[in-house]
């Protein structure tokens, strides 16, 4: 007779597994409950936990949420549409940035003192992660898609404007006839996030924040380990590139795609520094199907494929030259795979290739970080000043971003035949980088791109020094728009006044030499378990 447990093929091997997973799990549940004590004792985390409770305070005023939002018929928060609630909101929401920042600086790690735990950032995150869309309304657009991918349309044909009614009025009227330039496993994680939250406008919105705080997770997991195997202090790549503001912000706080699209290049990049470059070939084609950008990243992916196969790990200079052509032929393979992985991920997806027509969706707004746009609008208006007809000078602007766009094909030309194969790591952040400054577009979540990658690659002073100053000038920026949003724009002058001079007296803090770990520490640390395994359990969720 046999008993229910072997009708159903349960054995003892198989009871003995499911136990081991359970030890495993509760242990990491335990280490994940050490890492956040570790980082709650320490007392800037928890001033920075206060000041993220204070940016999460304003996320329903009129900067973050549409004045003509359902929200606004409580009477308790229609009461934040008056003039003085606004003004309040603003002022509460800047003191948060600003307190943000400092602490942020107060944490750099020098030699011998380290920065605060990784496992900050989910404190930090805690606050905000039930709150409106932050800094950017484009959480309401991937939430609009979504409902736009669950009705059977297609998001690459129509804007969220399709779908009208709640979804469609909390979009930018800026997007609302734009057809998404996402990549297919974004507008499937959208239209899953929709599924899930019945049809609630806002709460879908709200809800996308889960995928970017799993994405965070795996940065905090895998960016240290990157940094060590190239023979960077783990303590540098998690102060620039997981307690950076720009990350609570924009990546945690506006929930943008490019969470998951970095969380994937990061670990490429990780998978392909052990010589595992198929695997990290399909990782970064994953994030192109978030974000088509991280393609970029394939040339520290090839970079580090070629010297693994040379028996050279980190970015330590070359034991001899490179040899060109074997190192074409790596990149090559690495390029097959990642485009075959991509479209499997399409096939599967269902979305096609709409995007492709789309990709200068983005570029269709004048950015006011733009350097090329700003110049070309600068050098037009000009012209204008002087009398110059306007049907003269419509083009300047469309030929400064040409003049950018080639540009940014010779630096990605350079970097990617040149930098590559000497400093893979490096050669990702700055194509990354390159192609966001050179291009039409630029918001602050774009700079996160390449910010996040050269906190795990380079040491040297003057480039964390100017990593700061970016940092606190995209900070700014972000108050400047809140304020003008809310209608206090001299609150918003003040703020960022205050900040600028505090910056400056502090400027001296940055000449302090950064930790260093050399290319023999990191092949020592390949193997060790990384400090935070709350962020460990997060990357195997």
């Amino acid at each position: 007779m046999t008993t229910a447990r072997e009708r159903i093929g349960v054995d003892a091997p198989n009871d003995s597994v499911i136990r081991a997973t359970l030890a495993h799990a509760r242990a990491l549940l335990a280490e994940a409950r050490a890492d956040l004590a570790e980082a709650w004792a320490w007392p800037l985390v928890r001033q920075g936990l206060l000041a993220m409770a204070l940016i999460a305070f304003g996320a329903f005023s009129p900067a973050f949420v549409a004045a003509d939002a359902p929200l606004y018929e409580n009477g308790f928060f229609a009461r934040l549409l008056s003039e003085p609630a606004r003004f309040a909101a603003t002022a509460i929401v800047l003191v948060g940035l600003l307190r943000l920042f400092d602490v942020w600086l107060g944490l750099r790690p020098t030699e011998g003192v380290p920065t605060a735990p990784v496992a900050a950032w989910a404190w930090w995150s805690l606050p905000v992660a039930f709150v409106p869309p932050l800094f950017s309304r484009d959480a309401y657009s991937y939430a609009a898609q979504g409902l736009v991918v669950t009705r059977g349309m297609d998001p690459y044909q129509t804007g969220p404007i399709a779908v009208p009614g709640p979804y469609a009025d909390q979009v930018d009227p800026i997007w609302l006839y734009t057809p998404a330039p996402y990549g297919p496993i974004a507008l499937q994680v959208q239209r899953t996030v929709v599924d899930l939250t019945g049809g609630d406008a806002m709460l879908a919105a709200i809800a996308m924040r889960l995928p970017a705080l799993l994405a965070v997770g795996v940065i905090a997991y895998a960016l240290p380990r990157l940094a060590e195997r190239m023979g960077v202090s783990r303590d540098q790549a998690v102060w620039l590139g997981v307690l950076n503001p720009l990350v609570l912000m924009h990546l945690v706080g506006g929930m943008h795609n490019d969470a998951m699209m970095l969380a994937l290049v990061v670990v490429g990049l990780l998978l392909a520094s052990d010589g595992r470059w198929v695997t990290a070939s399909v990782a970064v084609a994953a994030g192109a199907g978030f974000k088509q950008t991280a393609v970029l990243a394939l040339v520290g992916v090839a970079g580090l494929a070629y010297r693994h196969a040379r028996g050279e790990r980190g970015e330590a200079r070359l034991v001899s030259a490179v040899d060109q052509w074997a190192y074409v032929r790596v990149a090559a393979r690495v390029g097959v795979v990642a485009l075959a992985a991509f479209t499997g991920f399409t096939v599967l997806t269902g979305m096609g290739w709409g995007w492709v027509a789309n990709l200068g969706v983005p570029g269709s707004v004048l950015s006011l970080l733009s350097p090329v746009s700003m110049a070309g609008a600068g050098v037009a208006g000009a012209l204008a000043l002087i009398g110059v007809p306007g049907e003269w000078t419509g083009g300047i602007v469309p030929g400064f971003q040409a003049l950018g766009l080639l540009a940014v094909l010779a630096a990605l030309a350079w970097i990617t035949w040149v930098l590559a194969p000497r400093r893979p790591v490096a050669a990702a952040a700055w194509a990354l980088l390159v192609f966001t400054v050179g291009g039409p577009t630029v918001y602050p979540w774009y700079v996160v791109w390449g910010v996040l990658l050269l906190g795990a690659t380079y040491t040297d002073r003057r480039v964390v020094q100017a990593l700061c100053w970016v940092t606190g000038w995209l900070v700014a920026y972000s108050m400047l728009d809140v304020a003008v949003v809310n209608g206090a724009s001299m609150v918003g002058i003040a703020a960022v006044t205050w900040g600028g001079w505090s910056l400056w007296r502090r400027r001296g803090e940055l000449d302090v030499p950064l930790p260093a770990v050399t290319p023999g520490d990191s092949a020592q640390t390949d193997t060790a378990p990384a400090r935070g395994s709350l962020t460990a359990l997060l990357a195997r969720v």
